[in-house]
């Protein structure tokens, strides 16, 4: 298992290749992936930590360019199951995890749109 709080420091970077395009625009930036601990389960910790990461990132970013500022997430698939991840993800973001109106990704991009044409004075 997996323990959600933080340990031992792994700095990763867990990126498929070189180059990143969003939150940090550099192409050279390589992935940050050694050393690798020995045990599975700290390396899968160290991978959700650096997701994590750069999810703050993202969400920081957004916010420097205009975006409002983050206060809830709501998460569906796999990894929203996964009490570890979404522990991880909970304290790294440090903003509520409030349970899904629908488990369909299609729902939450149409609540989306539904609320940028309202706002747009659209409806």
């Amino acid at each position: 298992t997996i323990d959600p709080e933080p340990g031992p420091g792994f700095d990763s970077y867990p990126l498929p290749a070189t180059g990143e395009r969003f939150p940090i625009a550099d192409p050279a930036l390589p992935p940050r992936l050694a050393p690798r601990p020995a045990d599975d389960a700290d390396y899968l910790k160290a991978m959700f930590e650096g997701i994590a990461a750069i999810e703050a990132l993202g969400y920081d970013r957004l916010a420097e360019l205009g975006a409002p500022t983050l206060i809830s997430v709501r998460s569906v698939g796999g990894g929203a199951a996964n009490p570890a991840w979404t522990a991880i993800r909970r304290r790294r973001l440090g903003v509520d995890f409030l349970p899904a109106l629908s488990d369909e990704a299609a729902a939450g991009t149409a609540r989306l749109a539904l609320m940028g044409a309202s706002r747009a004075g659209l409806l």
